[in-house]
This record gives C-alpha cells, sequence and structure tokens, in this order.
C-alpha cells in the first residue's frame, strides 16, 4: 500500500488495482470448460502464467467490480460458507497449508498470532487437517485467546503478559512464524525440527522464488546462509527458513474440501461497504483495521 514493494518487483499498471484475493460469480467460462458463467468460486489472483506478456493490467488486483483469474487458480465455492467468508481464505489459508506441509499426525506445532488471518487458519488446518498431537499459539488474554482455542488450539500463551521461550519447552516439531519472532523459538523447536517465517524481512532465494527481479535485491537482502536466524537454528539441529506461497489449484481445492467438511472456518473480523462514504464503513475501514493488529482473522471488502 505504501509503494515499497515496487523497490523488488515493478509494477507495471496504473493505476495500481490492491488486494489478491476474491470470491464471486463467474461472468466468462473459461475455455477448458471447468467452470460455467454462473458458478460461485474462489480464487487467489496470482497474475499471467509464467512467460505469458499481458499489455493489459487484468491481473492486478482484486478490489474491483471484475477480476480476472486464471481458471487453475479458481475452485468452487464451497456451499456452506458465504462469498464474504470464502474470500477471506485463499491468500491466508494457502499460506498456512503450505507452509504445515510435512507435519506429521501426533506431531507439535506451535504457530505465533494465532487470532490473525494466517495463524487462525493455521491453528485449524494443523489441529483438524495435519491432526496434530499438540498445538500452541500466542494471543492476548480474553476475546482472542478464547477464539484460539475454539479453532483447535491446545494452550495459548498471552504474549502481553508471558514469554513463550521461557514458558515452553524446547518439544515442538515445526514453529510457524508469523509475527517475526523466529529467533525466539530457537529455544522451543526440537534437534531436528523447523522454524518457518512469513513474517520480517524475506531471504534474497525466497523473494526472487516469488518472482522479484529487482537488481537492488542483492544489496538489501541476504541469502539464507547469512541469517542470524539460520545459522542459530542450525546450532540447535534444526533448520529455518522464509517462506512464500506458490500458485497451487490442488492445495486451494484441499481448503476449499476442508471448509466444505467443517474441518475449517473462515474467521472474519468484519464486511466493509466499498462504495460507502463513510471512512469507518468503508474500505478505509477495512484496511486500518487489518493494519492495526487488532483485526481477528481476515477483513473482507463488499463490492457490490
Amino acid at each position: 500500500m505504501a509503494g515499497e514493494l515496487k523497490l523488488v518487483k515493478p509494477v507495471g499498471a496504473s493505476p495500481h488495482v490492491t488486494c489478491y484475493d476474491a470470491s464471486g460469480t463467474v461472468e466468462v467460462a473459461d475455455k477448458a470448460g471447468r467452470f460455467a458463467v454462473g458458478d460461485a468460486v474462489l480464487t487467489r489472483l496470482f497474475g499471467p502464467a509464467p512467460g505469458v506478456e499481458s499489455k493489459t493490467p487484468w491481473f492486478r488486483g482484486s478490489m474491483a467490480e471484475f477480476c480476472v483469474a486464471r481458471a487453475e487458480n479458481c475452485v468452487k465455492k464451497p456451499s456452506n460458507v458465504s462469498f464474504e467468508e470464502a474470500a477471506s481464505v485463499p491468500l491466508a489459508g494457502m499460506t498456512a497449508y503450505q507452509a504445515l506441509k510435512g507435519v506429521q499426525a501426533g506431531q507439535s506445532v506451535f504457530i505465533s498470532g494465532g487470532a490473525g488471518g494466517v495463524g487462525s487458519l493455521a491453528i485449524q488446518l494443523a489441529k483438524h487437517v495435519f491432526k496434530a498431537g499438540r498445538v500452541v499459539t500466542t494471543a492476548s488474554a480474553g476475546a482472542k485467546t478464547e477464539l484460539c482455542k475454539s479453532l483447535g488450539a491446545d494452550e495459548v500463551v498471552d504474549y502481553t503478559s508471558e514469554k513463550f521461550e521461557e514458558k515452553l519447552q524446547r518439544d515442538f516439531d515445526l514453529c510457524f512464524d508469523c509475527t517475526a519472532e523466529s529467533t525466539k523459538m530457537i529455544k522451543i523447536v526440537k534437534k531436528g525440527g523447523k522454524i518457518r517465517s512469513i513474517s520480517g524481512s524475506p531471504t534474497l532465494e525466497a523473494i526472487r522464488g516469488a518472482g522479484g527481479d529487482s537488481c537492488i535485491l542483492g544489496l538489501v537482502l541476504k541469502k539464507s546462509a547469512a541469517r542470524a536466524e539460520f545459522i542459530e537454528t542450525a546450532a540447535v539441529g534444526a533448520t529455518w527458513d522464509y517462506f512464500f506461497l506458490s500458485p497451487s489449484g490442488d492445495d486451494l481445492q484441499a481448503l476449499a474440501d476442508a471448509l466444505q467438511a467443517g474441518h475449517v472456518k473462515p474467521v472474519v473480523d468484519g464486511v466493509w461497504d466499498f462504495a460507502s462514504d463513510d471512512d469507518e464503513k468503508g474500505w478505509r475501514g477495512a484496511f486500518s483495521k487489518q493494519f492495526s493488529g487488532r483485526a481477528k482473522g481476515k477483513c473482507v471488502v463488499k463490492m457490490i
């Protein structure tokens, strides 16, 4: 929103359309016949297919009455969730799902920031889809702690009064860092375990893997092996990496299946009306709440 991404990956369209998640009805069917006009779908926009040049800005964002998505990045909306709920899932849900891949039934998982957009879905996926034996997270006391417990967390550490790195033992197979606290997690990850981060400064490999091609990347970002998190985690016999989600229709379908089965429920803090002239009720209110750090789950903007 501040325009800083152009330092990593130039934005070719103006005006830029923000946001990447969407849910709605199909207006133009795809040539392969996977979706018909009128089908209810959800999608995470990833832009044109690799190697495909586009002279139009259709792929730039989802906060619009119409957007164009690649059919392979769409799935049909589960019948038991609303369009607003469905729109809250793709980016955060795929991030959590892909980050948790490899978790085995019965293992222990730590997730920081459990009441957030990614964290709230990660708790449910870890517990109900990947069948983790123990799921621990952090949240402030009160409503957010109760939310995390209702989603499946076995234990919630109140980060306002306790330090998880001091309270918990070194017995976690996976630590999922949603709050830029990887170095603290070194004290609780098992030997042979993994710390996976989506917060804080990304690694050079992660940015380039996500399509960043700016020539200044090497000046401002470090490779994984040069990062303190990587070095210190390796010293205790575990691994650390920075993670970006990748396009995957299969993973998005797995999320939709989990929604339909009731294993995962969207957590929506509220729905804001794009057309409202009231800054608090309109799209500005949604962004203010999401960026404030006080939101429970995701903030959704309704276009029409």
